[in-house]
């Protein structure tokens, strides 16, 4: 019995080599357990302020698919995301995952969703917020005037065109903020992965002139350069382009730079207040697509059509939750949970967050330098050098998460292989078994649940305690009789025997004999455990103590090294035998497949009986014991 206990373990920690070997990343980051790693970071940062929050990752690899967002109650991950699956390594992209996460959670705890809300509405309905923008020069003075003038006649086209393109520009200054105070307040894997995003996002930004080349609205392309330089301090202008955009560009830094980092959100929608008039030249074309749309395709639809055009050429926005939403997840006037300051960071000091970044990814692979560009920001120590001994803050312990979760993840793929594979190995073995005439023609089947389910551990540990109390103190009464009979030893004070006990002879009632016992390490017993799960076991709860018996009887056979097969048996078309535990499981979680124990259909003893009796009979044991728990 232990060598094929031995042998079952062995084949067991092959499989999950195996499993650890073949798992692909659409198994790790769709796992209940890494879907549990991240819910618990979120957890750890918002705990004081909400519960429930839970982040569920999927998996979706289309170009139009979705990088992250959040309901208020969840938070989404699609782990397919073009972003996350450009990383080399597998820990890197689960970095970008946590990266993710971090920025959504960003979101709930700084992000005031009413006062976006509020923004956006009032330019729908045709005015700024908090107040109209005042231009000290007079260089956007006309654009200025121009969009008042629309304003102050409810143009249809263009508040709803302000009002879209208000909203991307606002996010980003948004996520920015948010992400400051994220990497400020928890600067170890939230941090880390929020940086390899920024440098990711930088690298795939196209050029201006790939941007210029490929169609882009004038709008999308000014706005990806913002984006840029919000996240990185520089831009990605690889081909030299000199023009009109990074002229309004130097222009809107200044605005940006004044916003990113104040605790006052107000600040950050005047600053896209701002930046709506410094781009108003851009914004005009669309807003006379929107009146040509709006005649043809109706309001809804012409606003769809914007947002998609926008959607697919701005990169990165993730969107923000809505005003609904909020409102369902019961937040007090829909703000965030808590106010921060970030650190004040100039371009430099994010571009040196991103040579941080850079340090990490190399130890993964090469990569594609990102150009800089001069014309935007000075300095006297421009290019790149990399710090060979940076090691990366939380990067170390992210990897030990991921090993640990990988191998949690192959645990179970290898645990359900084995489980099948031993379910077939019964399947087989009640095929080969013959039942007689009384059971010709029918098929027997064998159950058993190849996954151990949370919800079953759970009922199990609710009423498992006092029952395992029994169980340890009949353990404690037979374990020293056992431990006598493996071990050997002397046996005084017999009546009959062939070895006379000297120190005895004093005895008046004859007791002088003893006999020395050699210790015997041959198991001694098998059990075997038939229930029957008939309809009628339902009456006065006799499944109930049936469970409980079978409970009891589990933990005590597994406690003294005892052999331990436990079946169940009922009717379906054929017979249905379940499996609970069997002689060749490798691990202790047959108890909780105890829980399964129901009372079904009907019953046909002797085919289950039979099956049992041939399961224990091929035992090696020279004791064998069957129990049947019936109702009759």
């Amino acid at each position: 019995m232990k060598h094929n206990l031995n042998s079952n373990q062995k084949k067991l920690q092959q499989m999950i080599r195996d499993q650890s070997l073949t798992l692909t990343d659409e198994e790790l980051f769709l796992s209940s357990a890494y879907q549990k790693y991240q819910t618990s970071m979120a957890k750890a940062a918002t705990s004081r302020y909400r519960q429930g929050l839970q982040v569920l990752l999927e998996w979706d690899a289309s170009e139009s698919a979705g990088v992250a967002c959040t309901d208020n109650n969840k938070i989404h991950i699609n782990a397919a995301n073009r972003i996350t699956q450009s990383f080399p390594s597998r820990i890197l992209r689960s970095e970008s995952i946590s990266g993710l996460n971090g920025h959504e959670t960003g979101h709930l705890l700084y992000t005031d969703f009413t006062t976006l809300a509020l923004y956006l509405k009032s330019i729908s309905k045709g005015s700024f917020y908090p107040e109209p923008p005042t231009l000290s020069s007079p260089q956007y003075q006309q654009n200025l005037d121009e969009i008042t003038e629309l304003m102050e006649v409810k143009s249809q086209a263009g508040c709803m065109t302000l009002e879209k393109c208000a909203a991307h520009i606002s996010n980003i200054l948004e996520d920015i903020y948010i992400e400051g105070c994220v990497c400020e307040a928890y600067p170890g894997t939230f941090k880390l992965g929020i940086e390899l995003n920024n440098l990711r996002m930088a690298e795939q930004m196209p050029s201006i002139q790939q941007q210029i080349d490929e169609g882009y609205e004038d709008f999308s392309i000014m706005v990806n350069l913002i984006l840029q330089y919000c996240r990185t301090g520089a831009i990605n202008n690889l081909s030299g382009y000199t023009g009109p955009y990074l002229d309004i560009l130097e222009d809107c830094i200044p605005v940006i730079d004044n916003s990113l980092y104040s605790d006052d959100v107000k600040e950050r929608y005047r600053a896209s207040n701002y930046l709506l008039i410094f781009l108003w030249e851009y914004i005009k074309p669309l807003v006379k697509d929107m009146e040509e749309r709006l005649k043809s395709k109706g309001k809804e639809k012409a606003g769809s059509l914007l947002d998609s055009l926008l959607g697919g050429q701005i990169q990165g926005g993730s969107p923000l939750p809505s005003d609904q939403d909020t409102e369902d997840s019961g937040q007090e006037d829909g703000k965030g949970t808590q106010e921060a300051t970030p650190p004040q960071m100039s371009a430099d000091n994010r571009q040196n967050l991103m040579r941080h970044a850079q340090d990490v990814v190399k130890e993964e692979g090469n990569r594609i330098a990102l150009a800089k560009t001069t014309a935007i920001l000075e300095g006297s120590n421009p290019g790149i050098t990399y710090n060979h001994q940076y090691l990366g803050s939380g990067y170390e312990k992210s990897a030990d998460d991921l090993f640990r979760i990988l191998n949690e993840v192959a645990e179970e793929k290898a645990e359900i292989q084995y489980q099948q594979e031993l379910t077939e190995e019964l399947q087989k073995a009640a095929n080969d078994i013959h039942y007689g005439d009384a059971h010709a023609g029918i098929h027997v089947t064998v159950n058993r649940i190849a996954y151990v389910t949370e919800d079953i551990i759970r009922q199990y540990q609710a009423i498992a305690p006092p029952l395992l109390k029994a169980s340890k103190r009949l353990q404690a009464t037979i374990a020293p009789l056992l431990r006598e009979e493996s071990e050997g030893g002397k046996m005084k004070n017999l009546l009959f025997g062939k070895r006379l006990d000297t120190r005895s002879l004093y005895h008046e009632d004859g007791t002088f004999f003893m006999r020395i016992r050699l210790p015997d390490e041959e198991a001694k017993m098998a059990v075997a455990v038939l229930i029957d799960e008939s309809g009628s076991m339902s009456s006065r709860d006799r499944i109930t103590h049936a469970r409980k018996t079978a409970i009891v009887l589990y933990n005590f056979c597994r406690g003294l090294g005892i052999p331990i097969e436990i079946y169940g048996h009922s009717t379906g078309y054929g017979v249905e035998l379940y499996s609970y535990a069997s002689f060749d499981s490798v691990n202790d979680t047959d108890c909780y497949r105890l829980m399964d124990m129901s009372a079904r259909g009907g019953n046909r003893d002797g085919a289950a009986l039979r099956f049992t009796a041939e399961r224990l009979v091929k035992r090696p044991e020279k004791r064998k014991l069957l129990i049947i728990i019936s109702d009759g």
